[in-house]
């Protein structure tokens, strides 16, 4: 709700621009780090480093490449004994999104996207997904261009096990972005997995050499 109170306050108080710079369309490399905190059945604590390549695949299409890695310690409370144990967890996966550039809204200020995805999931903790294995996922949403300077993501992703389709979960995905300029910028994001009730808080920075 709060987050819900920020993009709207957002949304009145800023200025609209057709030349923003914008999170689709663009060459850029995202670094981050990642707080992991929540947990279904036990309670989850940890970090992750992020590394994101966007690269224009068309004029409405982009790859996106993502790989994180990190360590989270999870705490099982059992009638009044606390069992704590820790692991890792990486994925590797590639999307393939198509922007609908010329069905915009508002001149231009939301560009709605959606997309496919393939990737690799380990987990040891069952951050993502309660197994390892090849995955498979469909996302979509809308980025809100604001200025030229800021924008705003706001998505979800369906992502399941390709050797167990009943094991998946919905996630959603938000960002606020700011360019420094045609190069620099940063972002903060929030991802919320529903089925495995798991928060990531990430700061990134973003490089862009287009």
């Amino acid at each position: 709700m709060k987050l819900t109170l920020a993009a709207f306050a957002l949304l009145c108080f800023t200025s609209f621009s057709l030349d923003a710079k914008s999170r689709l369309g663009e060459y850029y490399l995202g670094f981050g780090y990642s707080i992991i905190d929540g947990g279904k059945t036990v309670d989850l604590e940890g970090d992750a480093f992020q590394i994101t390549a966007n690269s224009i695949a068309s004029d409405s299409t982009d790859f996106i490449l993502n790989f994180s890695y990190g360590r989270a310690e999870s705490t099982l409370d059992t009638n009044g004994t606390a069992t704590t144990s820790d692991g890792t967890t990486f994925n590797i996966g590639l999307d393939y999104v198509y922007h609908y550039d010329e069905n915009v809204f508002q001149n231009g200020m939301f560009r709605p996207y959606v997309g496919l995805g393939l990737s690799y999931l380990g987990d040891d903790l069952g951050v993502t997904l309660g197994d390892d294995g090849f995955t498979w996922s469909f996302l979509g949403g809308t980025e809100i261009l604001f200025t030229d300077n800021f924008s705003f993501m706001l998505g979800g992703r369906f992502i399941g096990l390709w050797s167990d389709f009943g094991e998946n979960d919905f996630s959603l995905h938000t960002g606020l972005s700011y360019w420094i300029n045609d190069v620099h910028g940063i972002a903060l994001e929030y991802n919320r997995a529903f089925d495995q009730e798991v928060d990531f808080i990430t700061l990134k920075y973003l490089y862009s050499w287009q």
